[in-house]
């Protein structure tokens, strides 16, 4: 799923984009300004089971020569302080989106989309391999603290860039709790879970992510990719996900990722 900041940001982009394949990409201050539109499948909510197709995308800064430098589909987005050849490390920013209470989760409070703000850092020990932290703080919505972590094996193969790897996330007490946590008045509330639960600090998911791009143009690649999680913990344990979800979080997307073009 993906905010409706990024879903609008990416339909302007269609608009700005559209007929500009060959002119050149906008800049601003020796940056460029490239974009990315996707459509994914994924759960309603986190520890779902019933799944729906969302429009998503992002923008990013880079300078011109970063076009191709790899970077995960569920990175946050993020903007490099310190970028050498085997580390980078910065700011960090995402906005995690919504979750209503209807059906299942009649009952539940409504979260509201959560824009999350932090830090991450990028290790490359090897030219193919790729370990990536980032930490990010809720700022609306809610105020907890999310943990990132993975690893990406990267190949480049002809026009192909291939790339897949471990995912591990852990929550804090605050994170855990606003989105796997059942106070007294929801159990009261909600028909179908009887008591309330408390989600505590530790272990989110493990899990693995795989992606794709070809090369169509200089400035335009085609994108593919595909997540799977698997809840741990208390998050897995609670009952919005074992009495009405499932642990087993899937998710695929397919995309197009171009420079803006003035």
């Amino acid at each position: 799923m993906k905010s409706i900041l990024t879903a609008a940001a990416g339909g302007l982009v269609v608009l700005a984009g559209a007929g500009a394949a060959n002119a050149e990409p906008l800049t601003i201050w020796g940056y460029h300004l490239n974009a990315t539109i996707r459509a994914e499948a994924a759960p309603t909510y986190e520890g779902g089971k019933k799944y729906s197709v969302f429009p998503g995308g992002n923008l990013a800064i880079s300078r011109p020569w970063q076009f191709d430098d790899y970077a995960a589909p569920d990175d946050a987005a993020s903007f490099a302080i310190v970028n050498t050849k085997h580390i980078s490390f910065g700011a960090a920013a995402s906005i995690r989106e919504d979750r209503g209470n209807s059906e299942t989760l009649v009952g539940m409070r409504n979260i509201g989309w959560s824009l999350q703000g932090g830090g991450f850092v990028n290790i490359w020990p090897t030219s193919f391999m790729r370990l990536h932290v980032e930490a990010l703080k809720g700022l609306t919505a809610q105020s907890g603290l999310l943990v990132n972590t993975g690893a990406d094996f990267v190949a480049h193969p002809g026009k192909w860039m291939i790339a897949a790897g471990p995912r591990y996330s852990w929550g804090d007490d605050r994170f855990n709790g606003t989105y796997f946590g059942v106070t007294p008045g929801e159990a009261l509330a909600s028909p179908l879970i009887a008591n309330p639960y408390r989600a505590r600090a530790g272990s989110h998911f493990a899990g693995v992510e795989a992606n794709v791009e070809y090369k169509l143009r200089p400035r335009w690649r085609l994108t593919a990719d595909m997540t799977y999680h698997r809840l741990l913990g208390d998050d897995a344990n609670s009952p919005l996900v074992k009495q009405l979800g499932s642990a087993d979080q899937l998710s695929a997307g397919v995309g197009l990722r171009f420079a803006l073009s003035d």
